[in-house]
Formats: C-alpha cells, structure tokens, sequence
C-alpha cells in the first residue's frame, strides 16, 4: 500500500470527526392534523469533517432518539473510513444495525450521514449534488403545502392561506385532512378549490386518518368532486393491502410513502400496486443513496416520485431523475416546518418554481448562532 493511501484512498478523504446536534425549534401557534398536536419541531444535525478539512453536513427530523442512534450505533462504524466510499459505508452501517433498525430512528440516523457524505463527495468534486448525479435541471416545480389546523382557526383563514399561495405564484396547494368533521373537511376543502380556481391543483393529506380502507373510502369519494390532486397517507403506511385497495377503487391517486424506509420497504409498495404516487424522503428513507434506488425503481414501474418535506435536498434529487413531478415546499413565514430556523440561506422560488443551489454540495449553510439558541443539550 502507497504511504498516506487507506485501501486506495487519500489519507486527507478519512473521516475524522462526527459532531451531532441536536435542536428544537419552537412554533409561533401550536399546528394539528388528523394524529397529533405540534407546538415544536426537533432535528439533528450531522457534521461530518474529513481529514483535510472538507466538512460535510446532514440532517433528518426525529430528534435524540436519532442523535442517540449516531452516536452509539454509526460513529464507531465511521471514524478513520473513506468519507468518499458512500455505498460501502451506508452498506456497513445498515448491516451492522439491522437488530435494532431497519426503520425508524437508525434508519433516519444513516440518512443523515449519507447526506453529509454526499455533501462532502460534491464539496470535494466543487459540483453542486443535483450535478454530481448527472441532474440538468435548474429548477423544479413545487407546490405550496399547508392547511393545517391552528386554534381559533376560521375558514375565513383558510381561504387566506389559499390566497397567499397564489398569489406567491404557484399552481398546486396541499391541505390536511381527518383532522375534524367530513363536514368541516369540505368545507375547507370546498373553500380552497374556490380561491384555487379550475385550473390549479389541490391534494389532500390524512396522515392515516383512517382506519381501514373501507372507513376511508366513504370520505375520500365526497371529497372527490373537488377534483383532488393526490390523497395522501389515508391509512397507516403499514397497511399496505388497504392502500392497494383505495388505489384500485378510487379516481383520486392514492399517494404513500413519507415514513417507509429502504429499497426493500418501497420495493413491496410497488408490487402491491398501493401507490399511484410514490413520496419518498431521503432524510427518512436512508439518505440520498437509497433515495435514488427509490426512484429509479419507481421509474421501472411507471409510478412518479414527490419526495416528501426537507426541499433543501429535494430540489438537488428532483432535478436529477425523470419520473419526479413536484417538491413539497413550506413558506418560512407560515410557521409550519421550521428548520429554516437554522439556515443562513434559504431556498429561492419563483412562480412555484424551486431553483437548485449553485453551492457545492446539498448548498446547506447553517447559522451557528440559531443553532446554539435552539440546540439541546
């Protein structure tokens, strides 16, 4: 072996030190939909620093748990490692934790690392990650997502935000579902498509409101003389037969996936038939790497891909495959997700168009001083 080489690689492409944070980051008003109530939004944040001083930074949203799992199951798998050997990494890291993952936490915590491991390999190259993959896109449509329920909401506020998501330029517009009433669901369901107009798209999300596909079919056909985009999660995402069901039985695409992890998780998705549109989220799934399997598979299949939350590596992933149609995307000021709290730069949109960062790498720049206001001890 050549002098400063480790297996074939420079010395200075070891990694040398992993730095885990974790943050809150507090909501102006408590937030709801149809399975909990948010008043905060907890994220960990990975630092990884090679040899000669390439920093990479990942992230994912889930909070000590996930920052436990880094520290106690992936760091020692890491240190003194090619931070450029992303597939034997992420390889190592999922074998050596399958006893206690394979979902969840760990799972989440390896998507972390394998963002920033891919932040450092586009930082190294000095290619933005969307052009690191072969992307060619500058820009990739988006669609405003909100509608929560707040309280003391009216649905005078509902139309509202309808209204500041077209008047900001974009063309589609997410809202929540079974929180409340069918009454109250249409009501605001009924209220949005009428700021919306014809012509712009409205989807819907449940977050597993129901049941069983068949409570859920019910409410899903009255809300389907809105013309819905998508509904999504009408079910719990391990219900993979009853999400097969509602997409053979309803006209409105069945949309799943946020919270499902790995190839092998999307892989039984796909052959079940249980998607119409597949919403993967590289901070969920195992980071960009399984992100990508993800999509190139779902291509085979004939199924779209709208990644879930987290556009700041969205837009680069987006930008990079054909079968992607849209990117989820939250208005700062809206007060929904929040982890712009901690970021010096933020994504620029126009007419519901997400541009891609030109920075080498994700593009992610924190703000040091935000992050030691929110971080947890």
């Amino acid at each position: 072996m050549e002098a400063g080489l480790q297996d074939g690689w420079p010395a200075g492409e070891r990694i040398e030190s992993i730095e885990i944070i974790t943050v809150n980051l507090p909501l102006r008003r408590p937030v709801a939909f149809s399975t909990r109530r948010l008043v905060s939004r907890e994220f960990v944040i990975v630092r990884i620093m090679a040899a000669d001083g390439i920093e990479g930074i990942g992230y994912t949203y889930g909070g000590r748990l996930v920052a436990t799992a880094i520290e106690e199951n992936l760091k020692g798998l890491l240190i003194g490692r090619p931070a450029g050997a992303i597939a034997a990494l992420w390889q190592s890291m999922y074998q050596d934790s399958l006893l206690v993952g394979r979902r969840g936490a760990t799972i989440r915590a390896i998507s972390a690392v394998d963002i920033a491991l891919w932040d450092i390999l586009g930082k190294r190259t000095t290619l933005p990650l969307y052009r690191l993959l072969g992307g060619l896109r500058s820009s990739v449509p988006a669609y405003f997502s909100g509608g929560y329920h707040r309280d003391d909401e009216t649905i005078d506020d509902v139309a509202a935000e309808a209204s500041r998501a077209v008047a900001a330029g974009f063309d589609a517009m997410k809202i929540k579902v079974g929180f409340a009433s069918l009454r109250v669901d249409l009501e605001r369901i009924r209220v949005t498509r009428e700021v919306l107009g014809p012509d712009r798209r409205l989807a819907l999300d449940a977050n597993n409101a129901w049941g069983s596909a068949a409570e859920a079919i019910g409410p899903i056909r009255a809300m389907e003389r809105f013309d819905p985009w998508w509904i999504e999660e009408p079910l719990s995402p391990d219900d993979v037969t009853g999400h097969a069901r509602l997409a053979q039985d309803l006209a409105t695409p069945v949309a799943t996936g946020e919270i499902e992890a790995t190839r092998w998780g999307f892989h039984s998705l796909l052959e079940a038939e249980a998607a119409d549109i597949l919403q993967p989220d590289a901070c969920v799934l195992g980071g960009v790497s399984e992100w990508l399997k993800v999509a190139h598979e779902a291509a085979a299949f004939g199924i779209a891909v709208a990644p879930h939350w987290n556009a700041d590596i969205h837009v680069h992933l987006a930008a990079t495959v054909t079968n992607c149609m849209v990117v989820e995307y939250f208005d700062i000021s809206e007060d929904v997700y929040n982890f712009d709290l901690v970021l010096a730069e933020h994504l620029t949109v126009t007419d519901g168009q997400i541009h891609v960062p030109q920075r080498p790498g994700v593009g992610l720049v924190l703000d040091d001083e935000a992050i030691e206001r929110y971080r947890i001890a």
